[in-house]
């Protein structure tokens, strides 16, 4: 699988593959949220859509895409093993792997502004016919996509271009990423591909259809669920692990839950601003509920949630503020969240907890959680109903359940053992 590739059928795909994906409810619903919070952006968004048969959507896409190749920094090294996380989550699931294995020798290719002058020089080698196509496709990609989707297309340009030539520069032995399905995690899967570099996938929570068809030659996945949704994608996966979760793990308890609980809420990253703020309404309401502990995602895009929960004045009602995902947990008697991961992993913790409608612009149920019996589903017209909640993790068919999207028969170390010695398999076919 790592050996090289045409390059420009394979750029073609990712193009595709790229709008296939942006095609997605949830990726539109959040790229008209962020819209939505940014005056700049609105006026912005409006401007190209007016300007739609100039040259300028065109012309501000290709310097999205240009500053996306700049902000592109290379490290030390050279050869070895490369990596990149352009958010914390993706940092979180490949912090480890180097210490897996120091021998190898690693480099992080980071994400920084302004420029360095290796960036710009590297920009100056671009050949102008190279930009100039980019500039073409932008131009025919606007008369059938919206801006944001040929904006997204460009910078997948701009990344691609950039990893390329860092990994022409080197000799690299392994190339190691958590995104997909996003322009920057497409360009650098390509751009391995097209150098013979085997690549590695090592996830940081569930897969959103549609995902990006690309090839791994290990991956390593958040549960069975997530592995069967890359394969039935049409991703090609050589070897595939799956995240231990034993260490985490703790069975549902059967003792009655306290007479006043905590409540945790944690939240994607498109908040419904709306309905949250009547849900926490209704928590407060509830005389068993002696707080709620709202958790917003790392990358939250609501502005006003710090505001909003301050001017609040409640004192039962809380934000946490860069703890870790399992002390949150640990506070929580119930966990309530929308289409987000962390239901699976309170859960494997042992703590109730119920999926909630519409508090985000995911569509309905989005990772399959209620239709596989994995979590309770939280009725605005019941209320909060620990009991109900309680028997429903009680059922004796419901631990199979929680195996599809938690691996609680390994612990992570076991992993990471299995890990180091598939990537050392890979390095030594070099």
């Amino acid at each position: 699988m790592s050996a090289r590739v045409e390059g420009g059928w394979l750029l073609g795909r990712g193009v595709r593959a790229l709008l296939r994906c942006d095609e997605a409810e949830v990726v539109a619903g959040i790229a008209r949220y962020v819209v939505s919070q940014h005056t700049s952006l609105r006026v912005g968004s409006a401007l190209m859509e007016r300007a739609r048969a100039t040259p300028l959507p065109a012309a501000a896409a290709l310097l999205g895409g240009l500053t996306r190749f700049l902000e592109v920094r290379a490290g030390e090294g050279r050869e070895g093993a490369v990596w990149v996380a352009r958010l914390g989550n993706e940092r979180r699931a490949l912090e480890a792997l180097p210490r897996l294995l120091p021998e190898v020798g690693w480099t992080e290719w980071k994400f920084r502004r302004p420029p360095d002058a290796a960036a710009l020089r590297a920009l100056a080698a671009l050949r102008p016919s190279s930009v100039r196509r980019a500039f073409g496709l932008a131009r025919r990609l606007h008369r059938r996509y919206e801006f944001f989707k040929v904006l997204r297309v460009l910078e997948l340009l701009g990344y691609y271009a950039r990893y390329l030539a860092l990994f022409r520069g080197g000799r690299f032995s392994l190339a190691v990423m958590s995104s997909h399905s996003n322009p920057h995690g497409i360009a650098f899967n390509l751009a391995a591909r097209r150098c013979g570099v085997p690549v590695v996938l090592v996830t940081h929570g569930m897969p959103v259809r549609p995902v990006a068809q690309l090839s791994y030659d290990l991956a390593l996945v958040h549960c069975e669920a997530a592995r069967r949704t890359y394969e039935e994608e049409g991703c090609r996966m050589c070897r595939v692990l799956v995240h231990g979760r034993r260490q985490d793990h703790a069975l549902m308890s059967d003792a009655p839950l306290p007479e006043r609980l905590s409540v945790g809420l944690f939240l994607c990253k498109d908040v419904n601003e709306e309905r949250m703020r009547g849900l926490v309404g209704r928590l407060l309401d509830d005389a068993r509920v002696l707080g709620v502990l709202i958790r917003p995602h790392p990358k939250n895009l609501w502005r006003g949630l710090e505001e909003w929960v301050a001017s609040r004045r409640e004192p039962r009602l809380s934000l946490s503020k860069g703890r870790p995902v399992f002390r949150d947990i640990a506070a929580s008697d119930l966990v309530l969240a929308g289409n987000s991961s962390v239901l699976a992993e309170a859960l494997t913790a042992g703590r109730p907890a119920a999926y909630v409608r519409g508090i985000d612009y995911g569509s309905y149920d989005l990772h399959a959680f209620v239709a596989r019996g994995l979590v309770y589903e939280y009725s605005d017209d019941r209320g909060l109903d620990p009991e109900a909640m309680q028997r429903f993790y009680l059922r004796p068919d419901w631990p199979a359940s929680l195996r599809l999207f938690a691996n609680v028969d390994e612990d992570e170390a076991s992993v990471a053992l299995r890990t180091s010695a598939a990537l050392r398999e890979i390095i030594s076919r070099r």
